[in-house]
C-alpha cells in the first residue's frame, strides 16, 4: 500500500487562544502521542504530563505539553519555539508545526509558516480575547497577556503574504460562551471579511473560491469537543480509560478521562452538522496539485540555516519553493559571506524526516549534503538561495538596485501630531526602513520612491491604504523576485518594532537603478 500523502500544516493564533492544548488533546484522542525512547502507550505518556501539570499548579496545561516539551515553554505556558508533530489522518500525513502565538516571538511564526503547505488558525470565541486578537490599537481587554493585540490579524497577514490560502480557522473554547451559534456566526463573518480584503488587496488568484473554502470548526480543544467527529471521539476515550484501569493508572487521572467523556457528551453542539478538525484538516487540497505546477519552474530553495556534520560535511536546511533538486546535481548558492555572485556546489546527498531520498520536489523540507570548493558552512547566510546552475538568482544591492512592489498598509507606527486623528498617522513614507520578511531572508529595505494605484506621486500611505512602492536593500543583499516568476521571493511583509505594517507582492525588479 502507497504511503499517503505529507502536508506540512502549521498552527498559528493569538497567545492563549488554545492551539498547543487543542492539536495536543487531538494527538491523544487519535491515539497518536508517542514516547520514542520508551515506546509507551498514549495514556501513560499523558498520564505523566497529568501528574507533572499539577505539580506546578498547571493543571490545564497537560494537553498542551504534548506539543511544548521545552521546560522554559512549560513553566511560561507558551509556545516559544516551532515544534514539528506527525500525525495520520484517513486522507494524509500531516507533519504539525505548531507556532508561537505572542508578539514577542513571530520570528519564529514566520520560520513556521514558511515551512507549510496549509495552516490552522485558531480563534478564541471567548468575550475580549476574539476581540484582543483584532486589533491595531490600545491594550488587551482580556486574558493575562495584557500588552498583547493583534496577533490573530497579524498572523492572518502573514499567512496570506507567505502564500498559504488553504487554511481550516478553529473557533475554539465555544464552551465559555455555551455553544451559542450567533457568537459563531458572528465571528465566521468577521473573519471572512478580513480573509476576502487581504487577499483581494495582495493579488491572490481565484480569491474569493479560495474564501469559500476555508472551514470554520466549533470546537473547545480543552473539553476535547469537534476536533474529531463524536462517535470516534467516545470511541478512542473509552479505549484509553479500559487501558489505563488495566494499567493500573493513577485514579485521579483515570476520574479526569471519566469526568472528560461526561463533559464531551454533555456539551457536543446540536445545532453544527459540518465536519470536525480533523475532517476538515482531510478536505484540504492536495498539495500535489501546486507541487506538479511549481516542479516546472526553476530550482529555488531559501536557505534555512547551515550546519557542519561530523563526518558528513556541510549540511543546508529548507524548504523547495519550485523545480526539483537531486543527488549529483551541481547546484549555485547567493549571497554568500563572499560576496554576491552564485558560488557552484556539488549536492551529495538529500535527507527527509532524517531519510535519503533520490529527489526532493516544492514543498518538500529537506536537509542537503553539499560540497564547494573555500566555502564553507559559516559562509552561508540565512536568506541565501540555492538555484540549478542554469538559473541563479542575483541578489539585489544595498542602495544600487531596486524592486517595485504592491503594497498594503496595515498599521501605522507614527506619531500624530497634536490634535490629530489615529488614521492621520503615517504608515510607510520615502526614506522609512522597516525590515523585509521574504523567503527566509530578513533585511531592512529603504522605501524610495511611492505612487498611488492610479500613478500620482504619494507623500505617505496609511493604514488600510495601497501603493506601488520602490525598495531598495538598506545595508544587505537581498533575493526577491516578481511573484509571477516565483511566489516564494515574490510575497513579502514589511516589520517595524515587532509589528506587522505592510505586506506585499514584487512586481519588478530593477538593477543599477539607484547607482551603478
Amino acid at each position: 500500500m502507497a504511503e499517503k500523502e505529507r502536508v506540512n500544516l502549521v498552527v498559528t493564533g493569538h497567545v492563549d487562544h488554545g492551539k498547543s492544548t487543542s492539536l495536543g488533546h487531538m494527538l491523544f484522542l487519535l491515539g497518536q502521542i508517542h514516547d520514542p525512547k520508551r515506546n509507551r502507550a498514549p495514556w501513560r505518556i499523558l498520564e505523566k504530563f497529568f501528574k507533572e501539570s499539577r505539580e506546578l499548579g498547571m493543571g490545564s496545561w497537560q494537553y498542551a505539553w504534548v506539543l511544548d516539551p521545552l521546560a522554559q515553554e512549560r513553566e511560561r505556558g507558551l509556545t516559544i519555539n516551532i515544534s514539528h508533530t506527525e500525525f495520520q489522518s484517513n486522507k494524509y500525513i500531516f507533519n504539525l508545526i505548531d507556532a508561537p502565538g505572542h508578539a514577542d516571538f513571530v520570528k519564529n511564526m514566520i520560520t513556521g509558516a514558511s515551512q507549510a503547505d496549509a495552516a490552522i488558525l485558531m480563534v478564541s470565541a471567548r468575550p475580549g480575547e476574539f476581540e484582543d486578537g483584532l486589533k491595531t490599537t490600545g491594550t488587551a481587554s482580556a486574558g493575562k497577556y495584557a500588552n498583547v493585540i493583534g496577533m490573530t490579524l497579524e498572523h492572518m497577514l502573514l499567512l496570506i503574504s507567505l502564500g498559504i490560502t488553504d487554511i481550516v480557522v478553529g473557533v475554539n473554547k465555544m464552551d465559555t460562551v455555551d455553544w451559542k451559534k450567533d457568537r459563531y456566526d458572528a465571528i465566521v463573518k468577521q473573519l471572512t471579511q478580513i480573509f476576502t480584503l487581504l487577499m483581494k488587496n495582495l493579488n491572490v488568484e481565484n480569491f474569493e473560491e479560495k474564501v469559500k473554502k476555508i472551514q470554520f470548526i466549533p470546537m473547545s480543544g480543552l473539553v476535547g469537543v469537534n476536533m474529531l467527529p463524536k462517535d470516534m471521539t467516545l470511541k478512542n476515550l473509552d479505549k484509553h480509560i479500559e487501558e489505563a484501569r488495566a494499567g493500573k493508572a493513577d485514579p485521579e487521572f483515570i476520574e479526569t478521562l471519566e469526568k472528560e467523556k461526561a463533559e464531551i457528551e454533555k456539551q457536543w453542539p446540536d445545532w453544527y452538522k459540518g465536519p470536525s478538525l480533523l475532517e476538515a484538516l482531510d478536505m484540504l487540497p492536495s498539495p500535489k496539485i501546486k507541487q506538479e505546477e511549481m516542479a516546472k519552474k526553476p530550482l529555488r530553495i531559501p536557505i534555512q540555516s547551515s550546519h557542519n556534520i561530523s563526518g558528513v560535511g556541510t549540511v543546508l536546511t529548507g524548504r523547495v519553493a519550485s523545480g526539483i533538486v537531486k543527488p549529483g546535481m551541481i547546484a549555485k548558492i547567493a549571497p554568500t559571506k563572499l560576496g554576491l555572485e552564485p558560488v557552484e556546489v556539488e549536492i551529495k546527498s538529500i535527507q527527509e524526516f532524517h531519510k535519503d531520498i533520490p529527489q526532493a520536489l516544492p514543498g518538500d523540507n529537506i536537509g542537503m549534503n553539499i560540497k564547494a570548493k573555500n566555502l564553507g558552512y559559516k559562509d552561508i547566510i540565512r536568506g541565501a538561495v540555492l538555484t540549478d546552475k542554469d538559473h541563479p538568482v542575483r541578489p539585489l544591492r544595498p542602495g544600487k538596485d531596486g524592486f517595485l512592489a504592491l503594497t498594503l498598509v496595515v498599521r501605522g507606527l507614527g506619531k500624530a501630531k497634536k490634535g490629530a486623528s489615529k488614521e492621520e498617522r503615517w504608515g510607510v513614507h520615502v526614506g522609512y526602513t522597516p525590515v523585509l520578511h521574504c523567503g527566509t531572508a530578513q533585511v531592512a529595505v529603504r522605501v524610495m520612491e511611492m505612487k498611488t494605484l492610479d500613478g500620482k506621486d504619494a507623500e505617505k500611505i496609511f493604514p488600510n491604504q495601497r501603493g506601488m512602492i520602490w525598495y531598495t536593500p538598506a545595508s544587505a543583499p537581498v533575493v526577491v523576485e516578481p511573484l509571477a516568476d516565483s511566489p516564494a521571493l515574490g510575497r513579502f511583509a514589511l516589520r517595524d518594532s515587532g509589528k506587522t505594517i505592510a505586506v506585499g507582492v514584487v512586481q519588478k525588479v530593477e538593477y543599477d537603478k539607484y547607482g551603478q
